[in-house]
């Protein structure tokens, strides 16, 4: 009986035929190699007859213009770095995706870099950035300036901030307004009748935190209570240092009916650390977050939050990104160099003033009217 043949494996050898060179179409298109190149590139109208026949031998020998020769000629990689803080916090993805996609649409790479909140890797990444010779840096970590701002203030690329804004350097920046996201978190605690609420921070090095407490105090005042009585206790902005911090906070006011969190992380810890002594939420403690990451939906309870526009906050880093970078290109040096940037990217000018983005109350299941009210 005969047997049919066994499927043969692919055939992974070597090929040693070298790769198309421009030289290659220049010969067999019948032209020089400065026409091949402008026809690639575009750069200059070509004949279209002979467009079209440079084209056709391009394809027919599968010749690929070399990026890094194209870079080099033109001052421009196309590329742009991303650094965030911690690529493992669920709000940084977002603004990932957003970023990513507003490159993609303009036919620009990202490369990403993940800080880890290790300055030693923060200035690693930056320094790399710049060796690779992106094209601008869009920089999502809000304690950068405190540990890199002599690097920010001398930096030789453009650079936009996402989520953050520095004060002392004039980078253009776009980010949520904390204080009202304070505000309207503790606003809707005092409307369900909550008057005993703490508030679980994060690290002084964290520009928002100063921000959020400061509009804690605004609604605290506005109903009537004394800001300077709130029980603050700092966090890390994780799951397992809200998880500490809310332990801390039920040691030194038992009595306390509402915690405002710092972010959605801190908050999913905190509701760890209730269940831990036997409270529920929202039925002897409410909880609000803030971020509105996408987890903050699918937890139990889902989670009241302050959602910020990351999305938007992407886009707009990308597109001012670009601006800068065609006003640097234009200002370039003649030889090729890099231009020294200040201000928002074109030497001997300021930046505008940070893009503040409005903030929105999302109400789930994770507040409610205390059970008792004073």
């Amino acid at each position: 009986m005969a047997t049919s043949a066994r499927p043969q494996p692919p055939d992974l050898r070597f090929d040693p035929r070298p790769e198309p060179t421009i030289r290659d179409v220049a010969r067999q298109a019948g032209v020089s190699t400065a026409t091949v190149s402008r026809v690639i590139s575009g750069s200059v109208a070509a004949r279209p007859q002979t467009r079209a026949r440079v084209l056709a031998v391009a394809e027919a020998l599968g010749y690929r213009p070399s990026a890094v020769a194209r870079s080099l000629k033109l001052r421009t990689t196309r590329t742009l770095g991303l650094l965030v803080t911690d690529i493992q916090n669920p709000y940084y993805p977002e603004i990932v995706r957003a970023v990513e996609d507003a490159a993609l649409e303009r036919n620009l790479a990202v490369l990403l870099c993940n800080g880890a909140d290790d300055p030693a890797r923060e200035e690693t990444y930056l320094e790399l950035l710049v060796d690779r010779r992106v094209d601008g840096i869009i920089i999502a970590s809000s304690g950068l300036q405190e540990r890199h701002g002599a690097w920010l203030a001398r930096r030789s690329v453009p650079v936009v901030l996402v989520n953050w804004a520095a004060p002392d350097l004039p980078l253009p920046a776009i980010l949520g307004d904390n204080r009202a996201g304070g505000r309207l978190a503790t606003e809707h605690l005092l409307s369900l009748g909550h008057r005993r609420i703490g508030h679980l921070s994060a690290p002084a090095r964290n520009a928002a935190a100063a921000e959020r407490l400061g509009g804690i105090g605004d609604a605290l005042a506005g109903g009537g209570l004394d800001p300077g009585s709130l029980v603050v206790v700092e966090g890390d902005g994780q799951v397992a240092g809200g998880e500490r911090a809310a332990l801390e906070l039920l040691e030194r006011m038992p009595e306390i009916t509402g915690i405002v969190c710092y972010n959605d992380l801190t908050a999913i810890g905190a509701v760890r650390a209730l269940r831990a002594r036997g409270r529920q939420v929202p039925a002897d403690v409410s909880i609000v977050g803030y971020d509105d990451i996408a987890l903050s939906a699918w937890v139990d309870p889902p989670l009241t939050t302050i959602a910020q526009r990351t999305s938007e906050m992407g886009r707009w880093a990308v597109r001012r990104l670009g601006e800068l970078i065609g006003r640097a290109d234009g200002a370039a040096s003649g030889d090729g160099s890099r231009m020294e940037a200040t201000g928002d990217g074109v030497s001997g000018s300021l930046g505008p003033p940070p893009v503040i983005l409005p903030v929105e109350l999302r109400v789930r299941a994770s507040t409610a009217a205390p059970r008792e009210s004073p």
